[in-house]
């Protein structure tokens, strides 16, 4: 029996649980300099006049930069993976003449320590001119609101419309149409550990070392590069030009890159940017080779991540301050660190999940959905996050939002708008909200049909006699989107029937149970076209390297570019590296976070890319590794290379194990380098052929007491299909984590704003986070589901309980609230809004 599928003890617990971590925070690099941040505590306003004259004399402060020194020493950070018809605006690591939320950062105090660094940001002095805030979706639709961007068409940054199938037929033919309006708060990411960074200057070179809490730190390192100098650019041009081997590369590159997508790049944005980078896989691709090629190696910085305590997709971004702190670097030539406080965190860490949706539904009376149409809007804040946007984003949900069902027809508008809140940023399961409004609209449905809500949805979900087939938005399906099986699956477990009865004696006590049932598929991640069908050549994401090396010393080492922040890489890749290599896994050893030794790679870790693509990269190049220490073992035992075995680390000739070879012995005698290493593979590798969906369904059953709105969950069922577990230990883990903080975005968590966009929740007092006193005992069963084609099947899991909880949870309260004449429309429900529900108050 081999490692794989087998729930073996994290690598990482002993350190981790016995505080033997090292986090940004721990590193201090001898005289460094500690950052400060002033922020505007206005959410919309013009800077008329700044002075930073006495904080610069204050003690220990050894510079303070505005935002006139961010503009004339830096880049801006720059359109992303845009869309046509969008507006994405160019901004500074500080802004300069204008602010546009609470928490927008104007200024950057260095000093000997954190407390002086504070001291002086008293010191500042900055006048505003109070201009009124947009505080609400409903303002920024407003004609007459204030407009945060100036070059933008008001403050509707994205209007965009798809539609698949004869969406107006489809509606006309169906029996009824039923229309619901849905919205959801505000939320905020919430790691465990802040944002930090720690730069070290070298004082002979001026090369920068930045140890960050970063889910990618080749995107960082990139983009430090791009954009915390502009004199670095001009002298790498300079260099650029002088160097013929350099020259040669980017020109070659830019070609290659120019010729393939010559007709996307004569497109125009809403700003009238050109360059619109929509084509193929060659963005990507070549990007790496340009950037080297312009900039030079030497140019970019070494990005080190130590361990990272959660990112839930917020660390995947680059943010404004990690710009600011290098040019501050590099300006002092001196190291500089800075570690955020909860404040900051909560107010300018990075939001998501506001939106407002209009869910239209065309259905026959028998309960056949046909045809769906919905009506997104998007609050952005004042912000899109780097890379990943709200704009971005819409275009997953669209992908997505058909689901599991065989609609007809479907068509979407999506709108992001700009309000004086902070900054959008993805949040585990950028897409989620499509999977809550759909299945809340599912519910409501069978509410208006009186059927079951199990009913409609086995009587409309793609089985396995249905594969393979296409999403109506594009992606193949086939035999691995078992949304239908898991909810057969989830029925068996949970008899709705017993439900029902113990429901009528409970409610014949006066008490309110609940049942509510979610189910979806999620690219885990999804086919490897997946993501041409969200943005055309977005795909060049979806490849990633992995390096594996046997060291002189007979040690595996494994190489990744993912960044594991709490979903245990280093035990997961070690069984699928032992089970390749014959080895244990205290054998493996793997090297993560480190810009100079790991590949290159722009994805990091996100988008359940860890198993399935990071995984099947260090899977092969373990193979390929694998044979050449065949090869090399044959010719030292005089064998076949078929006949040779490897058993716990012993390399012998099949039957003869006691006349073995460690694989130092191989090692030495393959003549290692000078690096020490004797055996060398790097894999590329995009997925599996086909397949790549995780699938699930939640049952939450809820009791509701009307004295207090306080909603109890007695009982929580996962049923989960990720394809073959690497580590089913871990797996539930990660499922149970999600469904905690959905449960927390339901009942919890709210990053409120008030009408005119001054934050209302900026402490742990007002943002309530849900604790393990809160969170149920959560049963996690599951189904695995092969796919037919090729053999690394590994799919994601990470993001998926955050996507179901909140639809199941919703939906129980719906069930437990209908008798009583309630109906939930919205994701957050605190305890006031359920006596609302129910009558018991009335809202203010």
């Amino acid at each position: 029996m081999g490692f794989v599928g087998q729930s073996v003890k994290r690598v990482e617990d002993d350190r981790l649980l016995r505080g033997n971590g090292r986090y940004v925070a721990d590193i201090s690099p001898p005289g460094v300099l500690h950052a400060a941040f002033l922020r505007s505590s206005f959410p919309h306003a013009r800077i008329t006049r700044i002075d930073v004259s006495a904080a610069r004399s204050a003690p220990g402060v050894a510079a303070v930069f505005t935002g006139a020194d961010i503009v004339e020493g830096t880049n801006p950070f720059p359109p992303f993976l845009m869309l046509p018809g969008s507006y994405t605006p160019l901004y500074y690591a500080l802004s300069t003449d204008k602010v546009r939320h609470v928490g927008d950062p104007v200024a950057l105090v260095l000093a000997e320590s954190r407390y002086q660094a504070e001291d002086a940001l008293e010191l500042i002095e900055v006048d505003y001119e109070d201009l009124p805030g947009v505080g609400s979706i409903g303002a920024a639709l407003r004609s007459d609101s204030p407009q945060l961007w100036e070059k933008a068409n008001g403050n509707v940054l994205l209007d965009k419309s798809d539609s698949y199938g004869d969406v107006d037929a489809v509606f006309a033919s169906a029996d009824r149409v039923i229309t619901e309006r849905l919205s959801c708060q505000r939320q905020s990411n919430q790691p465990m550990e802040t944002r930090g960074s720690v730069i070290e200057v070298d004082p002979t070179t001026g090369h920068l070392t930045i140890h960050n809490a970063t889910q990618s730190s080749h995107v960082l390192r990139w983009l430090t590069a791009a954009l915390s100098r502009k004199e670095s650019v001009r002298a790498s041009i300079k260099g650029f030009v002088q160097n013929k081997e350099r020259r040669a590369a980017f020109i070659d590159a830019a070609k290659q890159f120019m010729d393939e997508n010559k007709d996307s790049l004569g497109e125009q944005d809403n700003s009238g940017t050109v360059g619109q980078m929509k084509a193929d896989r060659s963005t990507m691709l070549h990007l790496q080779r340009i950037g080297l090629g312009l900039l030079g190696k030497d140019d970019y910085p070494t990005v080190k991540a130590q361990d990272i305590g959660g990112g839930f997709g917020a660390k995947g971004s680059v943010h404004r301050e990690d710009i600011a702190l290098a040019f501050a670097a590099l300006e002092l030539g001196r190291s500089v660190k800075w570690i955020e406080d909860r404040v900051e965190n909560l107010t300018d860490g990075g939001h998501a999940r506001e939106e407002d949706m209009a869910i239209s539904v065309a259905v026959d009376e028998d309960g056949t959905l046909r045809g769906l149409k919905v009506d997104l809007i998007i609050d952005q804040g004042a912000y899109p996050g780097f890379p990943v946007g709200a704009a971005m984003t819409t275009q997953m949900k669209r992908v997505m939002w058909p689901g599991a069902y065989r609609f007809e027809a479907f068509g979407l508008r999506a709108r992001v708008v700009a309000t004086n809140k902070g900054k959008y940023v993805a949040y585990r399961g950028p897409w989620a909200n499509e999977t809550w409004s759909r299945e809340r609209i599912i519910d409501i449905v069978a509410r208006e049909l009186r059927m079951s809500p199990a009913e409609v949805r086995l009587k409309n979900m793609y089985g396995a006699e249905d594969f393979p087939a296409e999403m109506l938005t594009g992606p193949p399906l086939d035999e691995t989107m078992s949304t239908k099986k898991t909810l057969e699956k989830a029925l068996e477990v949970v008899d709705l029937a017993d439900f029902e009865i113990r429901q009528a004696e409970a409610a014949a006590q006066g008490r309110h149970l609940g049942i509510g049932i979610a189910c979806y598929h999620e690219a885990a991640p999804g086919p490897p076209a997946f993501f041409n069908y969200v943005n055309p050549g977005a795909g060049a994401l979806a490849a990633e390297d992995a390096r594996t090396t046997i060291e002189a010393d007979g040690r595996v080492v494994v190489y990744t570019q993912q960044m594991p922040h709490g979903q245990s890489h280093e035990t997961t890749y070690a069984q699928v590296v032992a089970d390749e290599l014959g080895v244990g896994i205290d054998d493996v050893t793997l090297v993560w976070g480190n810009t100079e030794r790991t590949p290159f790679g722009l994805s990091g870790t996100g988008g359940s890319r860890g198993g399935p693509i990071g995984g099947g990269a260090v899977k092969y190049a373990s193979r390929e590794v694998r044979k050449q220490l065949i090869d090399k073992a044959a010719d030292m035992l005089e064998a076949s290379a078929t006949d040779i075995e490897i058993t716990d680390g012993n390399i012998h000739v099949a039957g003869v194990p006691a006349r073995g070879l460690s694989f130092a012995e191989v090692a030495a005698a393959a003549g290692p380098d000078a690096n020490g290493v004797a055996f060398d593979i790097t894999h590329s590798y995009g997925g599996n052929p086909d397949g790549g969906w995780s699938c699930a369904t939640h049952i939450c059953e809820v009791e509701i007491d009307l004295d207090t709105g306080k909603v109890a969950i007695p009982r929580y069922v996962v049923v989960e299909d990720c394809g073959p577990i690497i580590n089913p230990a871990i797996v539930d883990g990660q499922v149970r984590g999600g469904v905690a903080q959905g449960i927390g975005a339901v009942l919890y968590e709210h990053a409120v704003y008030d009408e005119n966009a001054n934050l209302q929740a900026t402490t742990y007092m007002d943002y309530l986070i849900p604790t393990a006193m809160e969170i149920p005992d959560i049963e996690v069963h599951h189904t695995e589901t092969i796919s037919a084609v090729g053999e690394n099947d590994f799919r994601g899991v990470g993001e998926g309980g955050m996507i179901g909880a909140p639809a199941a949870l919703t939906n129980a309260i719906d069930n437990a609230l209908a008798p009583l004449g309630g109906k939930v429309t919205t994701q957050y429900l605190p305890p006031t809004t359920i006596l609302e529900l129910a009558g018991v108050i009335s809202p203010d």
